[in-house]
């Protein structure tokens, strides 16, 4: 009997290797899933803060960059209109400047038609 109750003996001290494993196994899984919930946590965490900021996004920045370039379309369309009105304002003084110098050059060699023929 003495070789059985070896073999017993080396059947139990396996069996407590195995539990002394498996609760070592046992405290890491524990660990891990603890780690787990935290991740969990700040990931719900990092989530709410995402749709926070994508509904201030939405709601308040989008409509004020969305106005912003509104207005920034009619301040160049103003611009536009401005600048084809001066634009057209230059040419009509030109052609006015034009006649002005064309008349003034016509009086002038009327004068001096007159002055020779004193």
């Amino acid at each position: 009997m003495n070789y059985m109750e070896e073999i017993l003996k080396q059947l139990l001290q396996g069996q407590e290797e195995i539990k002394k494993t498996l609760q070592q196994h046992t405290e890491i899984l524990q660990q891990h899933t603890e780690t787990l919930q935290q991740h969990s946590k700040q990931l719900d965490y990092l989530e709410q803060r995402m749709i926070k900021i994508e509904n201030r996004l939405d709601n308040e920045l989008l409509p004020k960059i969305n106005v912003l370039f509104d207005a920034f379309e009619l301040r160049g369309d103003e611009i536009a209109k401005l600048q084809k009105h001066l634009d057209d304002r230059l040419d009509i003084i030109a052609l006015d400047v034009n006649y002005l110098l064309g008349k003034t050059a016509r009086q002038e060699t009327a004068i001096l038609e007159l002055r020779r023929a004193k």
